[in-house]
């Protein structure tokens, strides 16, 4: 089975079968179903979520079931292994009952999660992102406080926590670490600032200096070069030309040739010296006021890499705005403002390649981005983001 066909099972009709035989062994006798979303990671699975309405002794009951094509081993609570058409091996689970969170129940608990964190009955909670079997983020709220909640799998919290204790030594402004009641949740107070996103959808940024962001990552501690290092998301970029041809079978010649000529332009461009890096350097992550960072978030990558990815993964992601909502008109000139500060820092020539793989690997998640909305389709978003990887050869 290819990731194609994953795909085409996970998000068509087809499923229905075993989204029924799931919810039998899980739930109760499936009513109604419909998909919420496809998460794909190249190389290592298809996970659909499903929203469900199953008949129970007790009366109608509504609920979300996750599907993978992921291999996981091992026996789960709320779990159950099915096969698809042609033997295709699938877990299915039922929400917040992730095999590989095991926090997340918790997490989800509002009459866990405020006696724990604010010392009353119930907290109010809300959902920020979910990555199957990856991490979740929630918002906690009460006794007017409010706490972010990042559930990872197993013995991931503790090496987190210590990046943002690096950080926060060194003067980075990143979220304030909180005491957690649970291994494997890591707790955060909020920090002041508003998403870069609205800044760059509003006005495009103009009070924020691009040497603002340079001088921050060349801030980061040299510390957190002893941490172990992750791969740039341009070094997968056959992985993620996969994943796009998988939406866009249409353009296979396009993408191949265009994942071709961004590893060889990778491999004889200079990526400058290792240097402490954030990772996953874009708008998303970044808080900030007037014309200042206020927070730096997700610190998951944190470690030793080169100043021209995180610069070129903030513009690839900063290119690929007006596919997801074309309100954001005031882009393009943002991006060419950014380009050319960057480009006084890395090589030209590098760092265009990279955004270029940068912007290939988020083709395939048009299909979850809302472009829909943007006019023509997720699938016209996605030639969108393919189109953003060629510009920036």
């Amino acid at each position: 089975m290819t990731e194609a066909d994953e795909l085409a099972l996970l998000e068509g009709r087809a499923i229905g079968p075993a989204l029924e035989a799931a919810a039998a062994a899980l739930t109760g006798s499936l009513d109604q179903w419909s998909l919420r979303g496809i998460h794909h990671r190249p190389g290592a699975g298809v996970t659909g979520i499903y929203a469900l309405r199953c008949k129970t002794p007790g009366g109608p009951l509504n609920g979300f079931l996750c599907v993978t094509t992921r291999p996981v081993a091992g026996t789960f609570p709320r779990s159950v292994r099915l096969r698809g058409p042609a033997g295709m091996a699938l877990l299915a689970w039922s929400h917040p009952n992730d095999p590989l969170l095991p926090d997340l129940g918790w997490a989800c608990d509002a009459r866990s999660v405020g006696p724990a964190l604010f010392g009353v009955p119930t907290a109010t909670l809300t959902t920020l992102g979910y990555r199957p079997m990856r991490r979740a983020v929630l918002r906690a709220e009460g006794a007017g406080q409010t706490r972010f909640l990042k559930v990872l799998p197993h013995d991931r919290a503790a090496a987190l926590h210590e990046r943002h204790r690096l950080l926060l030594g060194a003067g980075i402004p990143v979220p304030q670490p909180a005491d957690s009641p649970r291994r494997d949740v890591l707790v955060t107070r909020p920090s002041a600032g508003t998403p870069l996103a609205q800044r760059l959808l509003a006005d495009g940024a103009t009070g924020l200096e691009p040497e603002v962001l340079v001088d921050l990552l060349k801030r980061l501690p040299r510390t957190v070069c002893s941490l172990p290092a992750r791969r740039p998301w341009s070094a997968g970029v056959r992985s993620y030309a996969s994943a796009a041809t998988a939406v866009l079978p249409s353009e296979s010649e396009r993408i191949s040739v265009l994942a071709s000529r961004v590893e060889s332009v990778i491999r004889t461009a200079s990526a400058g010296p290792v240097v402490a890096t954030h990772g996953d350097f874009y708008e998303g992550n970044l808080l900030v006021e007037g014309g200042s960072i206020t927070a730096l978030l997700d610190l998951d990558g944190v470690g030793p890499g080169h100043l021209v990815d995180d610069l070129a993964c903030f513009l690839a992601h900063l290119a690929v705005l007006p596919c997801v909502d074309e309100r954001y008109t005031e882009v393009p000139a943002a991006q060419s403002r950014f380009q050319r500060a960057f480009e006084e820092y890395v090589d030209p020539t590098a760092l265009r390649a990279r955004a270029a793989g940068v912007a290939l690997t988020l083709v395939a998640g048009a299909r979850n981005s809302g472009e829909d909305q943007a006019g023509g389709g997720w699938r016209a978003g996605a030639l969108r983001r393919l189109g953003v990887a060629e510009n920036f050869l």
